[in-house]
């Protein structure tokens, strides 16, 4: 190692080129620090070289004798390294070892970008990934997530506190009530996962009742009474086959299934069990409420089989029911037809059914009438649903549970709704399904 301490910049400079020249890696020593130097190697083309600035100490406690690289020059001036080389200096001073406290930094600086909200965001998404959402409910989820990713992703989660989390969902409310509480859930849902990985012992996005907006949840519209629900159905019977075939027989099965529009709309063939008479699907919407089931059977009365084998001879080559080749992503009809067509001037004498039935009111409609009229239990109008139900020890009933009683009840459903379609409204069944859930049970 040479001697020839360097001071200046312009030295640094010089001594590169001779080094280069020489072809061999030499280290400089900086003139009045002690341990400092500057080491240059020489690269392989003989036209540059890596020029670095190291801290040789003594260890505070070994008393080995370990090389720190500072950085390289010039991105690292002269003047920086000897700054850098004052704060080891100050560190060793304090028996801490420079090259262990830099090593400290850099696991609590990866530790903070871990905890932030941001990390636990990327992990929600992947569990929402798995689930299979329908392309609906993502877009919906990243929505919601614009907002907490611009506000608060960059913040340490443990950082963010309930008057945070009060503050930046009322400002949401101040335009949309509504969303600002949806995207307090989803919010609250992602800090859970750091209270899960126990990087906070406390979800601030909790108990927040009574500083936010409240909202009364406004139910979809729904016909209960027979005679106006048996209106509906003949309006249904009307639409023309030619022009709105799919959704009239989407609409029937709605009535007869009472199943949820998107689920209707992207029903597959794949799905239909003929022998058995049932079709098997997983809800669009399982997976994103507590009380939904993951999967559900739905058995087939001998008049909704008829609509299948109408339609299976028109799409039967393809994977959904109601094939529309001219959607890419979701080759099947839109949900919004069907809203279209039930408020249109085709329908109710002209005035259509907006704010008076919409596609899930049908579902309202079925357990009302099923409950009132039919004589059915709560259990197993809430199985038809697909709803997670609890026996008496808290187990959720699976979607096999009640499967015969329920296919009887769907074929009485189905009977019932051509009995009040053809103007027969005092046919009342009084079902003993009660007795044998209670047996189940």
């Amino acid at each position: 190692m040479t001697t020839k301490a360097i001071k200046l910049d312009s030295q640094i400079q010089k001594a590169t080129k001779d080094t280069i020249q020489a072809g061999k890696t030499v280290s400089y020593p900086i003139a009045g620090y002690k341990g400092l130097e500057v080491r240059i190697r020489p690269h392989k083309n003989g036209l540059d070289a890596a020029v670095d600035f190291r801290h040789r100490y003594s260890h505070p406690i070994t008393s080995k004798r370990p090389y720190m690289t500072l950085g390289q020059y010039p991105a690292l001036s002269l003047a920086d390294a000897k700054d850098m080389y004052r704060n080891n200096m100050t560190l060793l001073a304090k028996d801490i070892d420079p090259l262990e406290h830099k090593e400290l930094e850099r696991q609590n600086e990866l530790l903070d970008r871990l905890n932030t909200l941001d990390h636990f965001i990327s992990e929600w998404q992947e569990l929402q990934a798995s689930k299979n959402l329908s392309p609906k409910t993502l877009y919906n989820n990243q929505v919601l997530l614009k907002p907490i990713q611009k506000q608060l992703g960059h913040m340490r989660v443990t950082e963010i506190a309930p008057s945070m989390v009060i503050k930046f969902i009322t400002d949401i409310q101040k335009t949309s009530p509504v969303k600002g509480l949806q995207v307090k859930i989803l919010l609250k849902s992602i800090l859970q996962l750091a209270k899960k990985h126990r990087v906070i012992e406390y979800n601030p996005a909790s108990d927040l009742q009574g500083t936010l907006k409240t909202h009364k949840a406004v139910h979809y519209p729904s016909l209960t009474d027979p005679k106006e629900f048996a209106e509906l159905l003949r309006d249904i019977e009307q639409l023309d086959d030619a022009s709105q075939l799919y959704n009239k027989h989407i609409l029937q099965l709605l009535a007869l299934t009472f199943t949820r529009v998107g689920d209707a709309c992207a029903m597959q063939w794949a799905d239909i069990h003929w022998f058995k008479k049932q079709w098997e699907l997983k809800p669009q919407k399982s997976g994103t409420r507590a009380d939904m089931v993951e999967s559900m059977v739905i058995p087939l009365a001998p008049q909704a089989i008829a609509i299948l084998e109408q339609m299976q001879s028109l799409t039967g080559n393809s994977k959904y029911v109601f094939h529309n080749p001219r959607r890419r992503t979701e080759p099947y009809h839109h949900t919004q037809e069907i809203n279209k067509v039930l408020n249109s001037d085709l329908m109710n004498n002209g005035q259509g059914y907006k704010g008076i039935h919409s596609p899930h009111g049908f579902r309202s409609s079925a357990k009302t009438m099923l409950m009132e009229r039919l004589g059915y239990d709560e259990l197993i109008t809430e199985l038809a649903l697909g709803h997670r139900m609890l026996n008496a020890y808290g187990t959720a009933y699976n979607r096999m549970t009640g499967l015969e009683q329920r296919a009887e009840m769907m074929t009485a459903w189905a009977n019932y709704l051509d009995d009040i379609k053809a103007g027969k409204f005092d046919n009342v069944i009084h079902a003993d399904f009660k007795q044998k859930a209670q047996k189940q049970g």
